[in-house]
C-alpha cells in the first residue's frame, strides 16, 4: 500500500519523528513522507511513533488509494493539529467564534452557578452519613454503601423542601441554622409529597 505521512510536530518531537519516518519512508517535503509499505510495516511505524510520542507529537497517515482518493488511516499524538479527514488547517480565525457566545455573557450564568452550588451542598450532605464515612475510612462491615449517598442526598433534599414552593424553600435555605435539623430527619419515603 502507498501511504503519505504528514508531521505537524513541534519542538523535540520533530527531530524524533523525522528519525523514525526517515528510516521507513522517503521525505518528499519538510514534514511529509511517502512510501510503499506493508500493513505490518505500517503498524511498526505507528508503534515506534507512539513509543516516542509527547504532547508536541502530531503525525497523520494517509493511504493513497487512487489518484483522486486517499483515506486517513490514523493519527499519532495531538489530534487537534488535523481535522477529521487528517487535513492540516492553513488559516485560523476568531471572527465567527462570537456567535456561539451570548452577547450578554450568559444571562443565566448566575442561576446556573447557584443551582450547581445547591446541588453540590445537598450532595455533600449525603456524604455526611455514617455509612458513607465508614466506607471511606474502611471501618464499615461492607465495602459498598447499602444506601447510596446520592439517594441519601435526594431524601434530605426532599425532606427539606417538603411542600414548600420554590420561593419558600430557597428563602428557608438562606435562613437555615443548626436547630433546623429536626424536619429533615425522616425515615422512609413520605407519602403524599408532590414536591421536590
Amino acid at each position: 500500500m502507498m501511504v503519505v505521512l504528514v508531521s505537524q510536530c513541534e519542538k523535540n518531537a520533530l527531530a524524533k519523528t523525522r528519525r523514525v519516518l526517515d528510516a521507513f519512508a522517503d521525505r518528499i517535503g519538510d514534514n511529509t513522507w511517502q512510501t510503499v509499505i506493508t500493513e505490518e510495516g505500517l503498524q511498526a511505524v505507528k508503534k515506534l511513533l507512539r513509543k516516542t510520542a509527547s504532547k508536541s507529537t502530531a503525525v497523520s497517515c494517509h493511504w493513497i488509494r487512487s489518484r483522486s482518493r486517499s483515506d486517513l488511516l490514523w493519527i499519532v499524538g495531538n489530534r487537534r493539529k488535523f481535522n477529521k479527514q487528517g487535513i492540516v488547517p492553513v488559516n485560523y480565525t476568531e471572527m465567527d467564534v462570537e456567535r456561539f457566545f451570548d452577547k450578554e455573557k450568559w444571562q443565566s450564568l448566575e442561576v446556573i452557578k447557584n443551582a450547581a452550588a445547591i446541588a453540590a451542598l445537598f450532595h455533600d450532605f449525603g456524604k455526611a452519613n455514617i455509612l458513607f464515612q465508614q466506607k471511606l475510612k474502611g471501618e464499615g462491615q461492607n465495602k459498598y454503601e447499602p444506601v447510596r449517598h446520592e439517594w441519601v442526598s435526594l431524601r434530605i433534599f426532599q425532606a427539606f423542601v417538603g411542600n414548600k414552593s420554590d420561593e419558600q424553600w430557597l428563602i428557608a435555605l438562606t435562613e437555615i441554622d443548626k436547630n433546623h435539623s429536626n424536619e429533615i430527619f425522616q425515615d422512609g419515603i413520605t407519602p403524599g409529597r408532590d414536591n421536590p
